[in-house]
């Protein structure tokens, strides 16, 4: 999840029917002038026949859903905690994310429960694995990058085959544009980023074979020493070769919270970092799958819009209109720390709720 920096200030609205139709042509595949009702258009080349992204990208087809559908429920993990987000909708949730303990790379290389407690889960399991343990600096990736520590990730990738999740999707070194995250990048770091992401996804790809690999970034966030507000894709990404899907985190809040159009097409193309419609032509110029893995809404107490039904229409005509690429998305359901719990036991934003349920 992401954490931006009280500091940041949020960019003002773009405005003007020019800036407008070009944002939204973005994330539509169109020309500007095509643009007729362009962010509910659906791109020219979306999947016709459900799941075929899913199965194209992930090896298998999603319970019910064009894509796999899912949440991460907050609170204690487990696969009935999972299971219950698909329950409470009102249909199957298709996958959930698990993140590791991670203080110490004793602590990142032994925590298996949080594998196991999914043994219930009748979906897919996205795991979170930071490059670095949180008491280590963005300095030690040149370690990682270096072999000094395969064998806790080729553990990692074992514990995860062997516990019948050899097909998980490895959320691998996410966030890191931002400052956040003990693996931060910076633009002269990115190098090293690169090289360690590349090293532990060959490792851990050798050791379990169908595990699958997301790179994703923050959306709206710059990167330290940036020239150009896609520097977060275009120098931290760590190859084709060895990364399937592409996508970031997107909370209703700062630079990527919207409550109007005129927002939303601002949000989609943040003038300071890349957004939803960078993330999408991205992986869609290299041919991957697009994982949005993280997104939801945020508390006004976060410099979010609270209880916004829009953010999650506009979310959901993202993903149709992106149909043809979107492997993944979760709704990051956090009660505690983004306040923004959709469920009736922590009934925060019945608003929104409602329409996630009836969209979802």
């Amino acid at each position: 999840m992401a954490a931006p920096p009280v500091s940041r200030a949020r960019t003002a609205v773009v405005a003007g029917v020019t800036v407008a139709l070009v944002a939204a042509a973005a994330i539509t595949g169109t020309t500007a002038s095509a643009a007729v009702n362009p962010t509910a258009a659906v791109h020219p080349t979306a999947a016709a026949n459900p799941g075929a992204a899913a199965r194209k990208y992930l090896g298998t087809s999603p319970s019910s859903h064009r894509w796999f559908s899912g949440g991460y429920p907050g609170g204690h993990m487990s696969g009935t905690r999972a299971n219950s987000w698909g329950t409470w909708r009102g249909s199957p949730s298709d996958m959930t994310l698990t993140f590791p303990e991670y203080a110490t790379w004793t602590t990142m290389a032994n925590s298996t429960w949080h594998i196991e407690t999914y043994g219930t889960l009748r979906g897919r399991l996205m795991y979170g694995l930071p490059l670095l343990p949180k008491n280590a600096r963005p300095a030690q990736l040149k370690d990682v990058a270096a072999g000094k520590h395969d064998a806790t990730f080729r553990k990692i990738a074992r514990d995860l085959r062997t516990r019948n999740r050899g097909n998980a999707v490895v959320k691998l070194g996410w966030e890191a544009n931002g400052n956040w995250m003990s693996y931060s990048a910076t633009a002269a770091t990115a190098p090293t980023y690169r090289a360690a992401w590349r090293r532990v996804a060959q490792v851990m790809k050798k050791e379990s074979p169908r595990l699958v690999f997301s790179f994703e970034v923050n959306c709206g966030t710059a990167m330290a020493g940036q020239r150009n507000r896609l520097d977060s894709l275009t120098k931290l990404y760590p190859g084709n070769d060895v990364t399937q899907l592409v996508g970031c985190s997107h909370y209703d809040w700062w630079t990527t919270g919207a409550r109007t159009e005129a927002q939303w097409r601002a949000s989609i193309k943040p003038a300071r970092g890349p957004g939803l419609a960078d993330v999408a032509a991205f992986a869609r110029a290299r041919g991957k799958g697009l994982s949005i893995s993280e997104w939801g809404l945020a508390s006004r107490s976060r410099q979010g819009n609270g209880d916004n039904p829009f953010f999650i229409r506009k979310m959901k005509q993202y993903f149709d209109a992106n149909n043809d690429i979107l492997a993944v998305e979760m709704y990051f359901n956090d009660p505690s720390g983004m306040g923004n719990s959709l469920l009736p036991e922590a009934p925060q934003n019945p608003k929104a709720a409602a329409e996630y349920r009836r969209l979802f």
